[in-house]
């Protein structure tokens, strides 16, 4: 894989986060289907923006990866790997024209040599060298300036910014920081025989512009004083003129390129230059270039050209092949193992973000079934329809927690944080612990006409056909007890009613308990008189209505462990 699968991990991404929302998310599942919609139209949109990046990336390099290829088809197959390659871009004066002629590669015995224009091109082309070399980026870029064709400061500055800018880009496409080695020409009229070296500095480390004009002015002095007596004085003339060049380049194009700046958040971040040198080449320096009027300010030096623009037509500017010596070489970058650790790391961050789901979601169902238990506990048995909501929730959670224990715990509940299983014994102990209310008391009611004569309490004949159906109730019931209740209607003194109504309830238990084969204790009597009227006493027929012998079954409220009895007449519990 030479490229990086920009497009292969933005849909790994987006497939992480679909399974995410589908199998470990806590919302609801219109949110889950709203945020896959979202991710998913992202992911679409940026494989649309990589694919078109992808599309000017070879549209801008397509060129100069046919001329390498053209230019490299007789050269051995290793030489992509083992030959530095630099790429070339220059001021707006044509100084890698002058270079390179009408060519855009140049291979030397040093290195390959690509030439870029625009740029605009430089990350798009800097990308494809590095897929052309498997993996390996381009090693350094060469930025050549021409200081006799440089007459405005506004535009030379101008340009660098824009180089710079676009060095930065290309850092970032290729994942590192490339070198960049500035080389400076000036043209020279001594008419020296030989051709001029490089003088500068170059290494793995930045360099500082205000440290690099010292050193250079050592080396050219000695290159001054290494002349044979003929050349002396014109190799010393170039010798000062290259350090007034070095000087200038230090103070002119350097901090637009590698120091911070004001605007370099405009600009980019400063370009790496760890190669710097300058050099002369044959040709009539301009008197009107901003070299010119620099060195003019430091020295007294005159030129030899007049003010018109100096012919360039034949000089060929030599490559920098000298400074890039001590410049370190990229190593190879395997886009599939950076893509792989990406891929894992985007998968590390979704089994974390499973877990939290997951551990949450967890935390919420222990706390729901809690709070239900509790709930339950916290309800009484007087108050049981309250009860018996409570119960249907608790039957819920055992439901729901069963049949995760026999078809499996989900995924947005799994993932080692699953603790729904140790409360399936305590909510069975609940719901099998729940008990009915009791029903209420079976009650029969006795007309009071059809058992006794009017203001007698003592029972008539053939009464005791009307208390069978009490009877047969009492018997079927032995464990409780029975309570026999007295009621006349209003006519009469209320107290005189009174006593009437319970000496009624009594005659009626001492027949009950007589035929039933029970102990007078097992009874309880009480006389209402006319205090419970069931319907108005100023008819005949509310009158017949209220006068009744009410008998009622209820439970036994004795503690038989501590020993407990009722008194012989009163009642078994505390009726009201």
């Amino acid at each position: 894989m030479s490229g990086y699968p920009y497009r292969l991990l933005t849909a790994w991404v987006a497939a992480l986060a679909l399974a995410w929302l589908a199998f470990s998310s806590p919302w609801n599942v219109g949110l889950n289907l709203l945020l896959g919609t979202f991710a998913l139209a992202l992911a679409l949109l940026a494989i649309v923006i990589v694919t078109r990046h992808r599309r000017a990336q070879q549209r801008a390099s397509q060129p100069v990866l046919q001329a390498l290829n053209a230019t490299l088809d007789m050269l051995p197959g290793d030489i992509r790997r083992n030959t530095p390659l630099i790429l070339v871009v220059g001021d707006a004066h044509g100084a890698p024209a002058r270079a390179f002629g009408e060519a855009l590669v140049t291979i030397t015995d040093a290195a390959i040599w690509v030439r870029v224009d625009d740029p605009t091109r430089l990350a798009h082309v800097a990308a494809a060298l590095r897929r052309w070399r498997a993996g390996q980026g381009p090693d350094a870029v060469a930025y050549l300036a021409a200081a006799d064709l440089a007459r405005d400061a506004a535009v030379q500055d101008a340009g660098l910014r824009r180089w710079r800018s676009a060095i930065g880009e290309s850092s970032r496409a290729l994942g590192y920081a490339i070198p960049v080695c500035v080389a400076v020409y000036m043209a020279d009229s001594t008419g020296m025989p030989d051709t001029c070296p490089w003088f500068g500095i170059s290494g793995t480390a930045p360099l500082q512009a205000a440290g690099l004009p010292t050193p250079i002015a050592w080396r050219l002095q000695q290159y001054g004083q290494a002349a044979m007596p003929s050349e002396r004085e014109s190799r010393m003339l170039r010798a000062a003129r290259l350090d007034a060049l070095a000087r200038w380049a230090a103070d002119a194009l350097l901090p637009a390129l590698g120091e911070s700046q004001r605007d370099g958040y405009r600009h980019g971040r400063p370009a790496r230059v760890s190669a710097f040198g300058v050099t002369a080449t044959a040709g009539v320096p301009a008197a009107d270039s901003l070299y010119a009027s620099y060195v003019a300010k430091i020295t007294a030096l005159a030129h030899a050209s007049s003010t018109g623009r100096p012919d360039a037509q034949g000089i060929r500017y030599p490559l920098p092949a000298a400074l890039i010596q001590g410049i370190a070489q990229q190593p190879v970058r395997r886009a599939l193992p950076l893509a792989l650790a990406h891929a894992f790391a985007w998968l590390a961050l979704a089994f974390c973000a499973a877990a939290a789901a997951s551990a949450w979601q967890n935390r919420a169902l222990v706390a729901r079934v809690m709070q239900d238990m509790a709930r339950y506990r916290a309800i009484g048995p007087e108050h049981d329809a309250a009860r018996v909501d409570a119960l249907q929730a608790i039957k819920r959670d055992r439901d729901l927690l069963d049949g995760y224990a026999r078809t499996g715990v989900p995924l947005r509940l799994g993932l080692g944080f699953y603790r729904g299983t140790a409360f399936l014994t305590p909510l069975n102990a609940l719901i099998a612990g729940y008990q009915p209310p009791a029903p209420p008391p079976a009650t029969i009611e006795l007309d009071s006409l059809s058992l006794f004569r009017s203001g007698s309490a003592t029972l008539a004949p053939g009464s005791n056909r009307v208390m069978f159906g009490a009877l047969e109730m009492i018997k079927a019931h032995p464990e409780k007890r029975v309570l026999v209740a007295g009621h006349t209607d209003a006519t009469g003194a209320p107290a005189a009613n009174l006593r009437l109504s319970e000496a009624r309830a009594a005659s009626v238990r001492d027949w009950l308990a007589d035929a039933a084969g029970l102990p007078p204790t097992h009874f309880a009597i009480q006389g209402y008189g006319d205090t419970r009227p069931k319907a108005a006493n100023d008819t005949d027929a509310g009158r017949a209505a209220n006068r009744r012998v009410e008998i009622t079954l209820v439970p036994d409220c004795r503690d038989t462990s501590r020993g407990d009895r009722t008194p012989p007449g009163r009642s078994a519990c505390s009726f009201q």
